[in-house]
């Protein structure tokens, strides 16, 4: 044979043998299951109560835009090299979602997007379930993507191996205008899509951060997460521990809500508490919102605010407490009751859910050793946080009867290489605070050097769920739940969606039409949350993660 047809036919068979194996690779995606998860918290649905009416909705929203950022976000890389993101840390969720490279609908077009192949370290993976990608709902939209696994950084030196979701689909509605790419789950390992997903049990396994991680929220630029243990000088009183409860959420037994530290009989110890860093909002069981907003009785103008009491969360013989300011939305216009009515079903409901207004005013502790969650008085303003802590956390009155509550000071001593990670902030609609970049790019930039994490001063460091892969075109049946049928059908309707949209031009942005106040209110209030469920959607019926 000649050598230009020797060369010709071994370049051929090269072709042909690479080829084969990228087609090999395809099928061998296409016949992994693909997982189709839903929860009750990340995105839920909630309603005001019933003293928020279309004004009042109006007022909470333009009072959130003036005084409270309604969403938290810092940097992470995945890849080698890294590749830039921002994401959200939630605890309320347990997947790390972000954008893949080949995701060209308008919900990724604003945001860095994740490409295997640029990354060394990358790899196609599945769990233990034989499932290599998922199908996420959302309150009001929907995310799909493959399962990889990659290098992942929270700073320079918190880096390890993770497994994730590379989105290849994302909704217009919410994600075009989220300020941040993409979700990192801080949830316990039933909310994660399969082994070696949780990036917690990660974090204290496979990084050497230790089992513990804390956050610090404020409204001015100096929110924070800390992975490792926690900072003191963050801190303006002991710590009081709550044992987890249920390991799902990071959700604690209350054993009463009290007025003015007295007890109202409202629980019969049965009320449990989500601490919900994914949130904007304070939201509970609508009949006990409805039964507190009528007992503090909050004047719609405002004349007796100066005379509302503390608002106190019941744990053992200690109460955790709310200022006015904290639960009550005053403006110029007046003042309303700000907890939110949210149902989530047993067995994790009902369940109250503690997001920024709580955040803001205690410091929380993760310890998954444990597992606990610890509350503290965050420290913003020095002394006068100091002098305000024993007001904030507080002994019961009349509660002799109550157990004692676990404590401990907050200690300078540090051990191990804590992590210390800046928060940016700002609106969900996209209008951020702090120094966050604008990230306008869809592309990744994987020449980028991993996002730096500031130093942690004194750091203190602390020594599932079954589901099956319904068929490819699932349908409703009358053996599935209202809650079942009704995603399976949001479902449907998205892939209809989207292979019309394979054929017709993406549609010109609508007209700009003024929003229903009070959906407006919901929308802003919701936090990481702030999508609102269609109305086919069983009030507090959270979407995946």
């Amino acid at each position: 044979m000649k050598p230009v047809a020797r060369l010709a036919l071994l370049s051929a068979l090269a072709w042909a043998h690479a080829g084969a194996w990228t087609l090999r690779g395809r099928r061998m995606r296409q016949s992994t299951r693909m997982a189709r998860r839903h929860e009750a918290l990340l995105f839920a649905r909630t309603s005001a109560t019933h003293r928020s009416s279309a004004r009042a909705g109006s007022k909470m929203v333009e009072q959130m835009k003036l005084v409270h950022k309604t969403a938290y976000w810092g940097a992470m890389s995945l890849g080698t090299p890294p590749q830039p993101f921002k994401v959200i840390f939630d605890t309320g969720s347990g997947n790390l979602i972000v954008p893949a490279a080949d995701c060209n609908v308008p919900g990724c077009a604003p945001h860095k997007k994740y490409d295997s192949k640029a990354s060394t370290s990358s790899s196609f993976v599945t769990n233990e379930r034989g499932e290599g990608s998922s199908e996420i709902t959302f309150g009001t939209g929907q995310v799909s993507g493959d399962f990889y696994k990659d290098r992942l950084c929270i700073g320079e030196s918190l880096c390890f191996d993770a497994s994730f979701i590379a989105a290849d689909k994302m909704t217009t509605e919410p994600f075009r205008e989220i300020p941040f790419d993409g979700i990192m789950g801080l949830g316990f390992k039933d909310l994660s899509m399969g082994d070696g997903f949780n990036i917690v049990d990660d974090l204290a396994s496979r990084a050497g951060a230790g089992s513990v991680f804390s956050f610090f929220v404020s409204d001015d630029d100096d929110s924070e997460v800390t992975f490792g243990g926690y900072r003191p000088d963050r801190i303006a009183s002991d710590i009081v521990w709550a044992p987890v409860k249920v390991e799902s959420w990071w959700q604690v037994a209350i054993d009463d809500i009290t007025f003015n530290n007295e007890p109202k009989s409202l629980c019969d110890g049965q009320c449990q508490v989500a601490v919900d860093t994914g949130t904007s909002m304070l939201a509970g069981p609508s009949d006990l919102v409805d039964k507190l907003s009528n007992m503090v009785n909050a004047k719609d103008d405002c004349s007796n605010f100066n005379e509302l009491p503390t608002l106190g969360f019941q744990i053992g013989d200690t109460v955790l407490n709310l200022r006015p300011d904290d639960y009550m939305d005053k403006s110029s216009s007046g003042c309303s009751f700000s907890l939110m009515a949210l149902d989530v079903p047993p067995p994790k409901g009902p369940v109250f859910i503690f997001g920024d207004p709580f955040l803001r005013r205690f410091v929380t502790i993760y310890d998954r050793s444990k597992p606990a969650v610890g509350f503290a008085v965050a420290r913003h303003s020095g002394a006068a946080d100091e002098a305000a802590a024993s007001s904030l956390i507080s002994k019961v009155r009349g509660g002799s009867g109550s157990a004692p509550v676990s404590r401990s000071s907050a200690e300078p001593a540090a051990a191990g290489n804590p992590v210390n990670l800046h928060l940016d902030g700002g609106l969900m609609t996209g209008d951020s605070g702090g120094n966050s970049d604008d990230s306008s790019s869809p592309d990744p930039a994987p020449a980028a050097a991993a996002p730096a994490a500031e130093p942690a001063p004194e750091a203190r460091a602390e020594p599932v769920a079954t589901y099956e892969a319904p068929p490819a075109e699932p349908t409703a049946s009358a053996a599935e739940s209202p809650a079942e049928q009704a995603a399976i059908a949001t479902m449907n309707s998205y892939r209809a969606e989207a292979t019309a949209s394979v054929a017709v031009a993406p549609p010109a942005a609508p007209a700009a039409k003024e929003e229903d106040p009070v959906m407006a209110m919901r929308r802003m209030l919701g936090g990481s949350g702030a999508f609102i469920q269609k109305p086919s959607q069983p009030a507090g019926q959270k979407l995946v993660s």
